[in-house]
């Protein structure tokens, strides 16, 4: 059981993975606000991407295994993935709206969650970063709302590049705090 003295499970990690991630985030960051439109289709494409091969790799695994119980069913959620993948894959646009849409849906949950996350952990010196990270990213979240849809082509790249230097910020944080009560 966790007491208030023990670290989180995030600042045990070494300090060196902490702030190498961090860092990777900050630069993702950067690049996704200074070329948001390309951010945007990266991420809708890549995302169908997964999905195309997920989907054929379900239905070969549903195919080669000698259970039927769940053939059926395997088979038809790996159509709707494949079926999702190529529709992101053809239809780029309304994919990007789409993803906006979802990508406002995940930051306010994680912003909810970063939020609830720093009071838990409020005996490490790094939960006002949290706090701000969840602070942000609920306001990252609304703000998409507010422009849909002529926002869709820039808010995935730019919304996202934010927010992934918020928690590069934070990692670095958290690395900086782990280093000192170490």
């Amino acid at each position: 059981m966790a007491t208030p003295s023990t670290p989180p499970a995030l600042a045990t990690k070494s300090t060196g993975f902490l702030t190498g991630l961090g860092i990777f985030s900050i630069l993702v960051g950067i690049l996704a606000i200074a070329f948001p439109w390309a951010a945007s289709m990266a991420i809708e494409q890549l995302l169908g991407i997964v999905l195309v091969f997920s989907g054929v790799f379900s239905i070969g695994a549903a195919l080669s295994h000698g259970h039927t119980s769940h053939r059926i069913s395997t088979i038809i959620l790996a159509l709707v993935r494949l079926a999702a993948g190529l529709a992101l894959l053809v239809f780029i646009k309304q994919g990007v709206v789409t993803l906006t849409v979802v990508l406002s849906v995940f930051f306010l949950t994680e912003g909810a969650i970063f939020i609830f996350s720093s009071l838990a952990l409020r005996h490490n010196r790094a939960w006002p970063l949290i706090l701000v990270n969840g602070i942000v990213a609920i306001v990252l979240g609304v703000m998409i709302f507010s422009g849909l849809p002529s926002s869709a082509a820039w808010a995935i790249g730019l919304l996202y590049g934010i927010n992934s230097i918020f928690y590069g910020v934070t990692l670095l944080g958290f690395a900086a705090a782990h280093r000192t009560q170490s």
